[in-house]
Formats: structure tokens, sequence, C-alpha cells
């Protein structure tokens, strides 16, 4: 499954950046062409073997998708969006020369992160519980 691959790097990207921190909202952009339901599910899938082996830094977060356009720069001088059925994975058609090339993009792309209070990350609370 191509979307595991992509959401363990989106995953990791976020443990670096929770730092200890648990994480409520996950937002991040994505190529329209990527399944985005995929994404989603590798996602809650990961963040619970994480807190099945000690690391609760993403458990029960939400990851939000903002899909994109896919982009490509071809060498034949094209540059532009591309419709769905011209990308496959992280490969796109020139409209123009009719090449296959690498998208100009990351397949996906960590945009921020919001964290709950101390207490919930350490546990000493729920997140229904504060004020």
């Amino acid at each position: 499954m191509h979307e595991l691959s992509l959401v363990e790097e989106l995953v990791a990207q976020c443990r670096a950046a929770a730092g200890g921190r648990r994480a409520l909202v996950v937002w991040a952009r994505c190529p329209a062409a990527t399944d985005a339901e995929e994404v989603d599910e590798c996602f809650g899938y990961l963040a619970e073997q994480l807190a099945a082996a000690g690391d609760p830094s993403l458990q029960g977060a939400v990851l939000r998708l903002e899909t994109v356009a896919s982009h490509i720069r071809c060498g034949c001088g094209y540059e532009g969006d591309l419709d769905d059925g011209q990308v496959a994975g992280h490969m796109g058609v020139c409209p123009s020369c009719g090449r296959a090339g690498e998208l100009d993009q990351p397949p996906l792309e960590l945009m921020g992160m919001s964290f709950a209070p101390s207490a919930v990350a350490q546990g000493t609370a729920r997140a229904d519980e504060l004020p």
C-alpha cells in the first residue's frame, strides 16, 4: 500500500514536531490523486500502533487533509497542474509532450499541529474534563 509508506513519513515528522506533547489535530496537504480516505485510515492505524508501543503523541489525533492539484515541471518547458487521470502515485504525465516525470511537490506535506494541554499529554487529565 503506497499510502502507508507516505503516512509513515508524515507520522515521523509529526513525532519530531510534537517533542513529547500529545497532538490533537494534524493539518497536512496531499495531492488530489492521493486516496485521502486511505491516508486517514493509515494515520489512525499508525497512531494506535505507536500508542500500543508506549508513545501516545498521536493517539486520538484528528488528521485534517487539504487536497491540492498535482503539479509537474517537465523538461519540455511545461509547468502546471495535472488532472487526476494524468497522475499515478508520485508520477505524472506531461499534457504537452506525454513524458512521465515525478510530481513537483511532496506527496504529503505537514502544515501544522495543535497540541493538548500538558496534563492531557501526561495522562493526568482527560481532554473532555478540561474547562
